[in-house]
């Protein structure tokens, strides 16, 4: 009888433990499990964030002055385009390249107006200064000069514009 009293006593005993170890074990997996999930929300947006850059960028690799109109949605745009400077930065382990441009053009109002929201909204060029002078006394042509920088980076010979 005492025989198995001790032997229920250690059965007992072990069960405790084993489930204290088991409630343990699920404590930790559920931990990796939020952390797993952290990770691939990070990844997610570190993703989304770099489709983006790479949507604002151009690639410096094959940088001419139609790809950067073309960048800026003004390839057929009767507009004088500029490429004041370039200069290299260092962000990290990445260069980033970037371009001062002087766009100008002599366009009626409205259509200059348009002209400079277009660029604005596309967030391709961050635009520094502009300057709208009419270019005679009577009507609604106005001469329009914007100064401004468009940034590059390295990309690979396989991404996308």
């Amino acid at each position: 009888m005492i025989v198995t009293l001790v032997f229920l006593l250690a059965i007992t005993v072990f069960v405790f433990y084993r489930g204290q170890h088991e409630s343990t074990e699920i404590i930790n997996r559920q931990n990796e499990l939020v952390r797993l999930k952290q990770e691939l929300e990070n990844a997610a947006r570190l993703s989304a964030a770099l489709i983006q850059l790479d949507q604002l960028t151009i690639n410096e690799q094959t940088a001419t002055q139609l790809d950067i109109l073309r960048h800026l949605g003004l390839e057929q745009s009767d507009i004088n385009f500029t490429i004041e400077s370039r200069e290299i930065r260092t962000v990290g382990s990445a260069n980033l390249y970037v371009r001062t441009v002087r766009i100008e053009s002599a366009l009626p109002y409205p259509a200059s107006l348009y002209l400079l929201d277009k660029l604005n909204n596309t967030k391709k060029i961050v635009i520094n200064q502009l300057d709208m002078n009419p270019t005679q006394e009577v009507g609604d042509k106005v001469r329009m000069e914007l100064r401004g920088k468009v940034y590059g980076l390295d990309k690979h010979a396989g991404a996308s514009k």
